[in-house]
């Protein structure tokens, strides 16, 4: 994935087996069946469909992210495109060894936008809680009465399958511009 810096830049960066563009919008709609008939790890039979968000991979070299702010609270509305919560992370955690000695010092803040829709169920990492790539950080339902259904819920899986839940990041701040490179 190609990831560009700059102010509000885009950074199209997805899990490497997340659907293609053009399929999204019908993976998107068919979610609750999808997820729930072929992954079932992620659906507890005693619990509303719903889909675990990942801490999203920013790099192939990120190791740690931290939960930075949460833009909606527990109950509200996730419509695709929404901007739902910000991660930040090191410049090397983002450009590994390819950092300079400037960017080795930034913190740099991404915007994660969602490619979902439901209502956010429950956040299992609050602000300023570290958590690994792919390692469950939220919960989002398909309907807003089921979000009481998650309120002492955990996890039963340490990370959440790639291709899972599809995302978009923005950069925030930490880092001016920086060339970008598909190799």
């Amino acid at each position: 994935a190609c990831v560009l810096f700059g102010k509000r830049a885009r950074a199209a960066v997805w899990s490497d087996t997340a659907p293609e563009l053009a399929a999204m919008g019908a993976a998107r709609r068919a979610w609750p069946r999808r997820l729930c008939g072929s992954v079932r790890s992620l659906c507890s039979a005693s619990l509303p469909p719903h889909k675990v968000v990942p801490m999203p991979r920013l790099a192939p070299t990120m190791t740690t992210g931290k939960v930075h702010q949460w833009n909606i609270g527990i109950g509200d509305a996730i419509s695709p495109y929404d901007l739902v919560f910000q991660v930040s992370i090191t410049g090397p955690e983002l450009l590994g060894n390819d950092a300079t000695e400037k960017q080795a010092d930034a913190v740099v803040v991404m915007e994660i936008e969602c490619i979902e829709d439901g209502f956010l169920a429950k956040i299992l990492a609050p602000v300023g809680a570290d958590a690994g790539p792919d390692q469950p950080i939220a919960v989002i339902c398909e309907d807003p009465d089921d979000v009481a259904a998650f309120a002492n819920y955990v996890p039963s899986i340490k990370k959440v399958p790639s291709g899972q839940f599809l995302w978009q990041a923005y950069l925030v701040s930490g880092l001016e511009a920086t060339s970008c490179s598909n190799s």
